[in-house]
């Protein structure tokens, strides 16, 4: 089937590197579009509607380069052998318009302290295996993995917050929201962060297995104090007919043996996929 290939990675190595089942690319410069959108199915409830986000809507996307070495045709080729990893560009089209790039943990919560209004709404774009979320990482320009080179793990033992929180805002971080933190011309607190935040705000990880650890989702729950919804399988990324012209892939979680299996029931707009994984804040 034409445009209908595997998604990100299933599993991470000794090397720090995600491989297995590959994503599906576009080549769309023009992102889609985005936003607070009404008549939104919801989530896990067939034929009913969710009512337009409360606050602002934020799409940001991990910081992944297409490989030099990817033209238009050897990009064809790699989907051809199902060896393929979706990276910035693929993002930010299926995230849409006004979407961002980040390149650290840091510049995360940055882009939360720069967002303008009350955050009703977070979505994450990003690679990602069990127990770890990247925020930054290469592409292999074989199509064979990709790497996790920053992001947020599941930290265990007496600290019970996700990194780089446990590093720069004390063993509890989730405790400790009022130390400082310095990020490019901004200084800000955990408790400067999560005031961002709408009260009844969501943060949506569209990552491959995001959601399959639970005590990380539950850190990132209590860290910013929001509701997390993640997904436990890979996200495939089916191509459009016009690929590369245009990147904007249907998207789902596998539902089948092979992330083939999933493109017939694949959308358009990713806010009517319905998560399978989440997590609500406990107070610190």
């Amino acid at each position: 089937m034409s445009g209908s290939r595997g998604a990100g990675p299933t599993g991470l190595n000794e090397t720090g590197q995600a491989g297995g089942a590959s994503g599906v690319l576009g080549g769309g410069e023009v992102p889609g579009p985005l936003g607070n959108q009404a008549g939104i199915p919801l989530d896990g409830g067939a034929g009913e509607t969710k009512p337009a986000v409360t606050g602002t809507e934020l799409n940001l996307v991990g910081s992944y380069p297409k490989p030099a070495a990817w033209t238009a045709a050897k990009e064809k080729e790699l989907i051809g052998k199902d060896s393929w990893f979706p990276h910035t560009l693929d993002f930010l089209a299926v995230a849409g318009k006004g979407s961002k790039e980040i390149t650290s943990p840091e510049d995360f919560l940055l882009k939360i302290i720069e967002a303008s209004g009350p955050i009703g709404r977070l979505n994450f774009f990003s690679h990602g295996v069990t127990g770890k979320i990247a925020t930054s990482g290469e592409v292999d320009p074989a199509g064979q993995f990709c790497t996790l080179d920053t992001g947020w793990t599941s930290v265990i033992g007496g600290k019970r917050i996700a990194d780089p929180y446990a590093k720069v805002w004390g063993d509890n971080g989730e405790n400790s929201g009022t130390a400082k933190v310095t990020v490019g011309s901004k200084t800000f607190s955990l408790d400067d962060v999560r005031a961002k935040f709408a009260p009844d705000a969501e943060l949506w990880l569209f990552i491959c297995h995001g959601g399959a650890d639970p005590m990380l989702l539950q850190n990132i729950s209590n860290t910013l104090q929001v509701r997390v919804k993640a997904f436990s399988k890979i996200i495939v990324y089916c191509a459009p007919n016009n690929f590369p012209a245009s990147r904007q892939h249907r998207v789902n979680m596998l539902t089948g043996a092979t992330p083939k299996e999933s493109c017939p029931s694949a959308v358009s707009d990713f806010h009517q996929l319905s998560s399978d994984r989440g997590a609500s804040p406990r107070k610190p």
